[in-house]
């Protein structure tokens, strides 16, 4: 399922991130250790698609851009959730060992029924391929 490009919608993306704005209707943040094992366990009655971000990496904002344009799609499919790795290492190295996924940035992890169904990082962030998983 291709979508098409919807240019405000990636300038606005983009606007955001070099902003330094990270907080969005899109995104459930993730600050806390505490909040790492409910999410998990919550994707035993709902998919759960983590997202982790760094302010400093260029590739960071065209991943996060990637997945907002094709948030109403996901949504309807999966919570997203949302880690600044900079200022949340602690929570984004949590998640890593819980799910036993290297840590890496930009990163995007699909737990569902607990367990990890999809990850990619880099230029694998491709919201098709999550799309793909709830067909």
């Amino acid at each position: 399922m291709k979508r098409k490009l919807n240019v405000m919608g990636l300038f606005n993306s983009v606007k955001n991130a070099f902003s330094g704005s990270e907080t969005s209707d899109i995104w459930e943040m993730i600050s806390d250790l505490s909040q790492v094992d409910p999410i998990i366990e919550a994707s035993k009655e709902k998919p759960q698609l983590i997202y982790k971000h760094s302010h400093r990496c260029s590739v960071c904002f065209v991943a996060k851009g990637n997945l907002e344009m094709a948030s109403d799609n996901i949504k309807e499919h999966a919570d997203m959730h949302f880690v600044n790795v900079v200022r949340s290492r602690d929570v984004s190295n949590k998640i890593a060992s819980e799910l036993d996924v290297r840590h890496q940035s930009p990163q995007a992890i699909l737990v569902d029924n607990g367990e990890v169904v999809w990850h990619g990082s880099h230029g694998g962030i491709d919201a098709d391929a999550i799309l793909e998983h709830f067909e």
